[in-house]
């Protein structure tokens, strides 16, 4: 596989490479119509590489997909690949039947299908679906992991509401991977199906407290794409009680341990989960924009802005700052963040007028020098953002002019408009 890989990487011409990958296809070819089982999942590998260039692998697909119902955990591996590169959740041979999928458990299933799928060249896929449905109670756990990663990529409405119950049950699996997975999966199941995302509500209050990393961070996600798609979930966290704290309370405990912890790159992307989390849970919320506070002004002032990921979470605590019920003080810092990278925060500065103008006027001088970029969207989004702060300030002098006791204030103040 590296050899084939390095070869083609070192082409310099299309026909080099095209001859290249004729001599493979002859090679998997003849393998495959030789049943070369030692090799198969090898050659089926090169396979699916050969596909992802562009090339036509008619010949070996079906082959590929067939090792799914292989034992052992290598073809497995090839085969869940090839069905995830394949086939797509829109193939209608994709439905699932309920009734069917209850009698997973028979004995005989296992070599039924084997037999349908090494005698047949061409089978009904809803059978792979019986097979992901029999490794999801795999005992092997790296197995069941292949299964549930198939699920989360080509998993259609149908295939959620048959395959949710062994997916709820995996997240409380004794593996923390596989519960990672169950929570990935258990993502693109609610988004297929929204009446399932009272099922997973509270086994997602148990992940978050987890103390794997990987494990919290899955759990994050999930649980912030609840809050956004259903409004009775997102109050149903605002009052959860985790580790006897309300939810939020919680969270802002986690983040707090992520932020003073020694420096990971990991922690990156859970601080900036978590405060996006924080900005779902806040907004609306008095009692709990009060409770993050505190952490939001230190993410604000300990995060360091010389690496991409810093900046993200800078940009992310602004949002979450803008969008929670919050004291001025707290806007403040977070406007001046933003003209450390006024060009990208254009669009945030537009929200921040309505809530304190002022604010925003003093990066004016940075603005008008966004008028004058080489980019038109930019100089479009800073034309807009120099028109509200003009309208803000005619409002004030109009405001001045209608208040002003005598005549001639009033005509100073019209004079300056």
């Amino acid at each position: 596989m590296k050899d084939m890989i390095r070869a083609i990487r070192a082409c310099k011409t299309d026909a080099e490479e095209h001859a290249i990958v004729r001599k493979e296809c002859a090679s998997i070819r003849a393998s495959v119509s030789d049943n070369d089982n030692d090799y198969r999942h090898r050659n089926l590998a090169k396979l699916m590489f050969i596909h992802m260039l562009g090339y036509r692998t008619h010949f070996g697909q079906m082959k590929c997909l067939k090792l799914i119902a292989a034992p052992g955990f290598p073809e497995k591996r090839i085969g869940y690949l090839g069905l995830m590169l394949l086939l797509d959740e829109r193939q209608e041979v994709l439905m699932l039947v309920t009734n069917l999928l209850k009698q997973y458990a028979l004995v005989f299933l296992h070599s039924y299908l084997s037999y349908i799928l090494c005698s047949s060249n061409m089978v009904d896929l809803r059978i792979f679906f019986f097979i992901i449905c029999r490794d999801l109670n795999h005992t092997n756990q790296y197995i069941v992991g292949l299964a549930l990663c198939a699920l989360g990529n080509i998993c259609s409405a149908e295939m959620a509401c048959d395959l949710a119950p062994e997916v709820e049950r995996l997240l409380q699996f004794r593996d923390p991977n596989i519960r990672k997975k169950a929570a990935l999966c258990s993502i693109r199941i609610v988004k297929k199906v929204l009446d399932l995302a009272e099922n997973f509500v509270n086994p997602i209050v148990s992940l978050l407290k987890e103390k794997h990393h990987g494990v919290l961070l899955t759990a994050i996600q999930l649980c912030t794409d609840l809050c956004n798609l259903n409004e009775e979930t997102l109050e149903f966290f605002r009052m959860a009680n985790i580790l006897d704290l309300k939810c939020t309370e919680a969270l802002v405990k986690v983040l707090k341990d992520v932020v003073n912890s020694p420096y990971a790159p990991e922690y990156d992307v859970s601080t900036f989960k978590l405060l996006r989390l924080l900005h779902v849970l806040g907004h609306g919320d008095a009692d709990a924009s009060d409770s993050m506070n505190d952490i939001l002004a230190q993410v604000a002032t300990k995060t360091e802005s010389n690496k991409n990921a810093g900046n993200a979470i800078l940009y992310e605590c602004v949002e979450t700052i803008m969008s929670i019920e919050d004291s001025s003080g707290l806007r403040v810092l977070a406007i001046n963040i933003l003209g450390r990278f006024l060009y990208v925060a254009l669009n945030m500065l537009m929200k921040a007028i309505s809530v304190d103008d002022q604010v925003v006027q003093r990066h004016r001088s940075t603005i008008l020098e966004c008028v004058k970029d080489s980019d038109a969207s930019i100089r479009k989004r800073a034309l807009e953002l120099v028109y509200l702060l003009a309208e803000q300030a005619i409002l004030q002098c109009l405001d001045v002019a209608a208040k002003a006791p005598h005549w001639p204030i009033g005509v100073d103040a019209l004079n300056l408009i």
